[in-house]
């Protein structure tokens, strides 16, 4: 475990935050699953045949969608994301959680009687689809680009049916950054799938029926599930009437994996995590004219998978009453759940349109809201209140500002997050409000010190735990939750407020740092940091808000994080992109001016942190595992040795510095075994020093 910095001189003795990553061995979770025991979680990914990928990763809920019909992979590897919330390319910590196992639609046309199927969301690829087209395109404005909308098509050779998928997807999280809360105008924590089924074909379908099914595993880390618990088999379904939502959610077995984020789970940060969907249109009729009826809700075991296109069909067209399960909440075991809809009879040449949406928020009520703020952007036609567009972090690079981090410490060990946004950006109209009403800057910082509880934050944005009382076992308490750190996802907290007159630009009097303009160019300096802690930066965009004919009265509204960072390769391999989060940035005394009690400049060898403490490493550099655990020796020279042993004289771990700069030790013996409490012996070329390690 290395990192390796070019000689510099030192101010300060903490040191920065290492990552690693490990490689785990998956295993299958269910007989018919298609994993492979052999298959490695963080692999590289192989599409199969024709199989392209559209993602929607610009808001909170993260989905991807291939161009035969399937949500996600079906791996189960969760290396497309689906339902992944919030969303995030985090190799691991909190916001890389994956919802989904496989998921996909069913779509069964009854034509004289015999049945003809595509499905998806299954144990292979597809049963009897074709793969299509996969693009996409923003379809916003001047003012700001969004949505964000892809195509897929697919088709149905045995029934002569083609599908087209197109979604619809914001970035605007309302009026404030919130880590649980959904506010009446948060639209990023739904996506909207509209389905259209074409007959292209000689006969008239007598029924047409659409199904989204899904094998949710609530929640598994990725890519570090701890598969030796069975994590997937404490999941439950339930439903609400209101919203005609179907949910799955984690049920808390308290024998699941130490990693299942649930509804009660002392040993981790409490989310309550439910991901579902709902209808926004069946066949021509909007949710308003939608009964109970019109809605199918299932659930069902992995054993009770059904393997043929007419058990299929039975399961998709039961209604309340007649034998589907609304109302009935499982006990927690490995579930799938389908929602699915008829759209009745389909003429040669007409089409069949479902538009449903899939969601996700902490808790019931923010379902509920989530439900309820896709219905208003449908209700909208899809023009939902905008925020103005998205600040560009940047940097200076080769006397030109250019797209990028844009987060830098300074000498002092200040942080400088630096961003662009153009005269023209500012003078936008919103063609909403038909006025320019750009009103300012906020800047937000996320940070792995202090840690923060669950039921604190909860409390502040007014959210309450689930109480789905299934035999008095579910009943959520965050207050049992640990503290956690915070990281690319979240919490943030506004640390300045840089507000816009029309004229000129103001900082807020509470702001910890500098602000400076040059140009289209953007500083804020931060001197609220600390040397060794990692934190996340991001730069949003807030209008003054208003009322208009369309939307009423919309309080002021401001952008999302991942409009702020460059865009990265996506995981298909196929040479797409995704939204990245805000990148960690540790403040590192690698960057810093170094000088000894003397005052004066030093190039002596000294470790730090010293001494060692797990304690410190999980307050100050967000490490709660050996697996990133070190002690950084700096000023070492390339080719020196370093040597260290125990008070006994035993050497206990020996290494040679590749190059000028700084050597990290992870703490493990050279018979691999983690170094207990004591005091230490270290030894670089011809200096050493004593270092103290507290278990």
């Amino acid at each position: 475990m290395k990192r390796i910095n070019k000689n510099k001189t030192f101010k300060a003795i903490l040191a920065g935050v290492v990552t690693c990553g490990v490689f785990t061995t998956l295993m299958a979770k269910d007989p018919l699953d298609v994993l492979d025991k052999s298959r490695i979680a963080g692999r590289s990914f192989m599409p199969v045949g024709e199989q392209t990928y559209v993602y929607h990763t610009n808001g909170a809920l993260w989905m991807g969608w291939d161009s035969y019909g399937n949500t996600g992979d079906q791996t189960c590897s969760a290396i497309i994301p689906g339902w992944n919330y919030p969303g995030s390319n985090q190799a691991a910590g909190h916001g890389y959680l994956s919802y989904n196992c496989r998921a996909g639609y069913w779509i069964i046309a009854d034509i004289g009687g015999t049945l003809y199927e595509g499905t998806t969301g299954q144990y292979d690829i597809s049963e009897g689809t074709e793969p299509g087209t996969t693009s996409g395109v923003w379809g916003g404005g001047d003012y700001n680009k969004e949505p964000w909308v892809t195509t897929t098509t697919w088709s149905i050779p045995s029934a002569s049916l083609d599908v087209i998928a197109t979604r619809r997807s914001w970035s605007f999280d309302g009026e404030t950054n919130t880590y649980f809360k959904i506010g009446a105008h948060d639209y990023n924590d739904f996506i909207i799938d509209e389905i259209q089924v074409v007959n292209n074909g000689s006969a008239a379908i007598d029924n047409i029926v659409l199904g989204s099914k899904a094998d949710h595993d609530c929640t598994w880390n990725v890519p570090f599930p701890d598969w030796s618990f069975a994590f997937w088999t404490d999941d439950i379904v339930d439903y609400d009437a209101d919203y005609l939502l179907t949910m799955e959610l984690d049920g808390d077995d308290p024998g699941s994996a130490a990693n299942d984020f649930g509804i009660e789970d002392p040993a981790r940060e409490y989310r309550g995590v439910r991901v579902g969907q709902t209808p926004l249109e069946i066949a021509g009729n909007a949710y308003s004219a939608l009964s109970q009826d019109d809605v199918n809700h299932m659930w069902w075991t992995g054993d009770e998978d059904p393997q043929t296109a007419a058990s299929r069909y039975t399961m998709a067209t039961m209604v309340s009453g007649a034998g589907d399960k609304k109302g009935v909440n499982p006990s927690p075991m490995d579930m799938r759940y389908l929602q699915s809809y008829s759209g009745g009879t389909l003429a040669v040449g007409d089409t069949a349109t479902f538009i449903v949406a899939v969601l996700a928020g902490t808790g019931l009520a923010n379902t509920q809201q989530a439900a309820a703020n896709a219905r208003k952007a449908y209700d909208w036609g899809w023009n939902v209140p905008k925020p103005p567009a998205a600040p560009q972090i940047a940097k200076a690079m080769a006397g030109m500002w250019m797209a990028g981090d844009g987060v830098e410490t300074q000498a002092d060990g200040s942080v400088k997050v630096t961003w662009t946004y153009t005269d023209d950006q500012i003078a936008a109209v919103d063609p909403d409000m038909g006025t320019a009403d750009f009103a300012g800057f906020r800047i937000y910082k996320a940070a792995t010190a202090p840690q923060v509880r669950s039921s604190d934050i909860m409390t502040a944005e007014g959210v309450e735990a689930d109480n789905l009382d299934n035999g008095g076992s579910m009943v959520g308490d965050p207050s049992l939750g640990t503290k956690f750190s915070s990281a690319a996802t979240g919490p943030y907290t506004m640390i300045a407020d840089i507000s816009y007159d029309g004229s000129s630009f103001s900082l807020s009097s509470d702001a910890e740092g500098t602000f400076m303009k040059m140009g289209e160019t953007y500083m804020y300096t931060d001197s609220k940091v600390a040397i060794g802690l990692t934190y996340w930066y991001y730069v949003a965009a807030y209008d003054a808000g208003g009322t208009n004919a369309t939307h009423g009265t919309v309080p002021s509204l401001e952008s999302y994080y991942t409009m702020c960072y460059p865009m990265q390769a996506a995981p298909d391999g196929g040479g797409g992109e995704i939204h990245s989060v805000p990148p960690f940035f540790t403040v590192s005394v690698d960057e810093l001016t170094y000088e000894g009690l003397s005052g004066s400049e030093t190039e002596a060898v000294f470790v730090a942190p010293n001494p060692w403490r797990g304690s410190v490493m999980e307050t100050f550099h967000g490490a709660t595992a050996p697996i990133s655990y070190f002690v950084r020796f700096y000023n070492v020279k390339s080719g020196e040795k370093i040597r260290v042993f125990d008070v006994g004289g035993n050497l206990v771990f020996e290494d040679v510095a590749p190059a000028i700069g700084s050597y990290d030790w992870n703490l493990v013996s050279r018979t691999r075994n983690q170094v207990v409490t004591g005091i230490y012996y270290w030894q670089v070329g011809d200096q050493s020093g004593k270092l103290a390690v507290i278990r």
